[in-house]
């Protein structure tokens, strides 16, 4: 690795360091309830989608109170996907080799894609939870929560560059 490259992956992981760091600060602004709240709420009326009801219970972690299941689902800060989320924005924004315009793009379409996944894994592991109770929910949570993690940030991150990069 000469030179230039090295400084340009220098540039490259602190500008991640500095921007999570950015957003970390941001989102210490808002409560996490509200957030974790969102998560609830979203999955609850998409639950009801498939016959299930229940309600939420608004405080930290978020709490899902499905009716016939004798559990209570727990919406934390984990799996709000804010991490996640303040990853891909950083290493998308620290991409300086790249134009603006298309940094911002993939953070609107990284958004668009981890919240997406996030619902999924969220409403899959609720489900198989329900359908075959508490150890299988335990296993697919934390496949789920792995899988996650690869193939959105790593998946989102590799097709968003390719993207960017690519010669007209």
């Amino acid at each position: 690795m000469n030179n230039k490259e090295l400084l340009s992956a220098g540039k490259f992981i602190a500008g991640i360091a500095v921007f999570f760091i950015l957003f970390y600060f941001l989102f210490l602004f808002i409560p996490l309830e509200w957030i974790e709240f969102f998560y609830a709420k979203v999955s609850l009326e998409i639950l009801k989608l498939f016959g299930f009801t229940g309600e939420i219970i608004f405080q930290e972690p978020a709490l899902i109170i499905l009716k016939d299941f004798s559990g209570i689902i727990k919406i934390s800060f984990l799996c709000t996907g804010l991490l996640e989320l303040w990853f891909i924005w950083s290493t998308t924004l620290a991409s300086f080799g790249i134009e603006l315009k298309k940094r911002i793009q993939g953070v609107v379409a990284g958004t668009i894609v981890l919240v997406c996944f996030n619902f999924i894994r969220i409403l899959s592991t609720i489900i198989i939870i329900a359908l075959f109770g508490l150890e299988a929910g335990d296993l697919s949570h934390e496949f789920l929560f792995k899988l996650f993690l690869f193939l959105t940030i790593a998946g989102f991150y590799y097709f968003w560059f390719n993207w960017a990069t690519k010669k007209k």
